[in-house]
């Protein structure tokens, strides 16, 4: 009789690699905002990063005197990987037809393919759920506005009624009037105050990004500068976003059979990631959790895996199920605690 370990942790090593394999598509804002990091246990102390980690430090010192030091902490906050699993079937009359004559047809890559597709689109919504909560991010001041606002307006007043108000556009990002740079300038310069470095990257809903395309401020800026039609990489180069920008286009599909948006269509999010943009579902080179950024996933070393198939004799089905645990962990922190690397308004168009 087979160990039931054995069995447990088998995999299928061709559909696991192609699992593995699997290439995000470019709308994708999960992997965008929570970079994929490698960790080997399900469960742990989360490394979150104070300002510290993020700002320039000075190391001279006089002959004498102590040594500065360097520190990193693992945050009192635990974390447990959640585990999600998916099966494909393919009745064994299916596998058959597809077999047969020139334009044969490998199912199981197929299958192995949607699945996965179907994995990452639900943490899409996972991720985005982590980051449009206002109350998570560092609050306001008596000297800066705070990191987060449910609309536009209220974080203007925020930047007027500081002693020294902060320059904002004349009017929501709806308004023929608005000035999204200078939101924008004050947005990263609030951010930059929490954490020393300024956001370097941005996800914007899908009605933000078509604002954008047509926003007079924004048009009448780069006629003069440049011949190409205005898309995410000319946003992300008038904002000064060397990493770039993502526009959340997923859908998700709700009980009573509407579709939704997984991030907020008027929503815009800036924050800070050290690692350049990967498309793959698997760590990138040189991804570490010790790399202070904005948020990472962690993810279970060697998953999403695939388990060998089986024949399910009742329902003469082929049977396989990619696994993959994973969790997204907001690790960039500001002065109290909170979400301290990055800017985010749930609905910046009014």
């Amino acid at each position: 009789m087979m160990n039931l370990r054995d069995t447990y942790a088998s995999v299928d090593p061709i559909l696991t690699t192609l699992a593995q394999g699997y290439m995000l598509p470019e709308t994708n804002i999960a992997n965008f905002i929570a970079p994929v990091v490698d960790t080997p246990t399900r469960a742990g102390r989360t490394l979150r990063f104070g300002k510290e980690a993020f700002a320039v430090n000075d190391f001279r010192r006089a002959y004498g005197s102590n040594i500065p030091a360097v520190q990193s902490r693992f945050d009192s906050d635990p974390y447990a990987l959640d585990q999600e699993v998916v099966a494909w079937e393919l009745p064994e009359e299916v596998i058959e037809n597809a077999g047969e004559g020139p334009a044969q047809v490998d199912l199981r890559a197929i299958e192995t393919r949607n699945a996965m597709s179907r994995l990452m689109n639900a943490y899409e919504v996972t991720v985005a759920n982590a980051v449009a909560v206002t109350g998570n991010y560092e609050g306001a001041t008596a000297t800066q506005i705070g990191l987060a606002y449910g609309t536009w307006t209220l974080f203007a007043a925020a930047a007027a009624g500081l002693a020294a108000p902060a320059p904002t556009g004349p009017a929501d990002w709806a308004g023929t009037t608005a000035n999204a740079i200078t939101d924008v300038l004050t947005m990263k310069r609030t951010v930059a105050n929490q954490i020393g470095i300024r956001p370097n990257s941005a996800v914007i809903g899908s009605a933000v990004f078509d604002r954008l395309l047509t926003m007079e401020s924004i048009v009448d800026r780069i006629q003069f500068t440049t011949a190409d039609s205005i898309d995410t990489d000319v946003i992300a180069r008038y904002f000064g976003l060397e990493r770039g920008v993502r526009v959340a286009e997923g859908r998700q599909l709700t009980a009573d059979g509407t579709l939704e948006p997984v991030f907020p269509e008027n929503a815009f999010l800036l924050f800070y990631s050290p690692l350049s943009a990967s498309d793959s579902v698997m760590p990138a080179g040189g991804a570490s959790a010790a790399t202070p950024a904005f948020a990472y996933t962690y993810q279970l070393t060697g998953t999403p895996a695939v388990r060998p198939e089986y024949y399910i004799r009742e329902r003469r089905v082929v049977r396989a199920e990619i696994t993959v645990e994973r969790s997204a962990q907001v690790t960039g922190l500001g002065a109290t605690g909170k979400y301290g690397s990055g800017f985010y308004v749930a609905d910046i168009l009014n």
